[in-house]
């Protein structure tokens, strides 16, 4: 009961904050000169084409300068952010990832997007973002963050290797008995270990979702209190690794660890056939098989046989930080807008693969010809899109998420040494548990 209490007026109040600014408005002066800081988490060449698109917003607001930095891994920046916090440095936009939304909600040191947009009259056109994107940001009513690096996985596969298994090489295996299938016949043919991933929770929750079960209890998050217990070690779980374990204890799949490179490698040096990934390395896996003559194509991660849920979206959004000036605040508003905009999500989706988070943006690219040219960059979206919405899809709430994953990625680890596979499930969710229990006190 205190529970539902804490957390009813928790909403009521975030209600009343965006409500509240619709009377007031704050006016401040659109021309003075401010400077704001935006640190990130995007590295290799995606530093560069972030620093292009805010180079182009301050060419058109010359009063505005922006400190871009990059700050490390979506851990590390987090980390940096709540320093800075405290001691009274810390930058007005920042980014980080989707698993870090409720717990930054609670942190105390953001202010809800909304309530800002109200504030200074500048509404935000959410009717031209996508639904799946702006509802796994979108809290009890609330849009507390911008997203803007939105992905979802792939399985990339080689066609040329295919071609030599006698595998369709326009369409891909999507379910995890054809999976095996065509792994099976690719190592027939001299594939010695045929797909791989890299170790991460990530993949385990979309398979998850694409049984449309909850990753988390109460309405997998989004019911208004906070989740307390774990259910990846159920069914659908269990369904999970026990085909990837299999896949791995035959001899089909290629451990290569943690980290986001040994598997873009081991596919790119032809050492395996088909690679798991996210659709935001379009790009660099379309050059790695280019580079050996090799053609690449795309499809949808796959799934348990007759399941009916679809993917939830991955990646991260920005956020604005609460110990700011009027003029810092509008400011930084009005680079949220930008980065999130027709042309710059255009031009982030082109250098990258991450798919645009607005309906303009994806309209102009259809109607200039890009997917007709680029069909492999068109795979992730439609894959969204086709995904049904539901609590499940909308993605997993959690204050500990980050912590959660390790578990997960523990007990994989485990199953692949022999661990019977629910035995580790439930080991990982009793940590799981005990860590939210310790959240959940901490926050109330």
């Amino acid at each position: 009961m205190k529970k539902t209490l804490f957390f009813a007026l928790i909403a009521l109040l975030a209600a009343l904050l965006v409500t509240s600014c619709k009377g007031d408005k704050v006016k401040v002066d659109e021309n003075a000169q401010v400077s704001i800081g935006f640190w990130h988490a995007m590295s290799g060449d995606r530093i560069d084409l972030i620093q292009g698109i805010v180079d182009k917003f301050m060419a058109e607001n010359p009063n505005i300068t922006v400190d871009v930095q990059y700050t490390g891994s979506y851990n590390e920046t987090l980390n940096k952010v709540r320093s800075a916090m405290k001691s009274g440095d810390a930058p007005q936009v920042f980014h980080s990832y989707e698993i870090g939304t409720l717990g930054l909600i609670n942190s105390g040191m953001i202010s809800p997007l909304d309530t800002i947009a109200e504030k200074y009259d500048l509404p935000i056109d959410w009717d031209d973002f996508f639904v799946p994107v702006q509802s796994y940001y979108k809290y009890q009513g609330v849009h507390y963050s911008m997203p803007f690096n939105s992905s979802t996985p792939l399985v990339y596969y080689n066609k040329n290797m295919f071609a030599d298994a006698g595998l369709d090489t326009e369409n891909p295996p999507s379910t995890f008995e054809e999976i095996r299938k065509a792994a099976e016949k690719l190592k027939a043919s001299g594939v010695d270990t045929p797909i791989t991933w890299n170790l991460h929770s990530w993949y385990f929750e979309q398979m998850i979702c694409l049984q449309d079960a909850p990753f988390v209890n109460d309405k997998n998050g989004r019911s208004g209190n906070l989740p307390t217990e774990v259910l990846f070690n159920g069914d659908a779980g269990r369904t999970v690794l026990d085909w990837w374990i299999g896949m791995y204890n035959d001899g089909l799949f290629l451990d290569v660890g943690p980290g986001w490179s040994n598997h873009r490698a081991a596919f790119g040096s032809g050492e395996v056939a088909m690679v798991m990934s996210s659709s935001s390395d379009v790009n660099l896996l379309t050059k790695s098989l280019a580079e050996k003559g090799w053609e690449m194509g795309t499809g949808y991660i796959p799934r348990p046989e007759g399941a009916k849920g679809g993917v939830a979206i991955g990646g991260g959004s920005l956020w604005m930080t609460n110990d700011n000036t009027p003029e810092e605040e509008l400011a930084a508003l009005k680079l949220l807008e930008y980065i999130s905009n027709a042309e710059s999500q255009i031009a982030w989706h082109k250098g990258t693969g991450y798919f645009p988070v607005r309906i303009s943006a994806m309209d102009q690219l259809k109607s200039e010809g890009w997917f007709d040219e680029n069909p492999n960059y068109l795979v992730a979206f439609n894959q969204l899109l086709d995904s049904p919405e539901t609590l499940n899809t909308a993605g997993g709430l959690l204050g500990t998420f980050p912590e959660t994953r390790e578990f997960v990625q523990n007990a994989i680890q485990e199953a692949y040494a022999g661990k019977p596979v629910q035995e580790a499930l439930d080991d990982a969710a009793a940590k799981a548990n005990a860590a939210i229990a310790d959240w959940n006190d901490l926050i109330q």
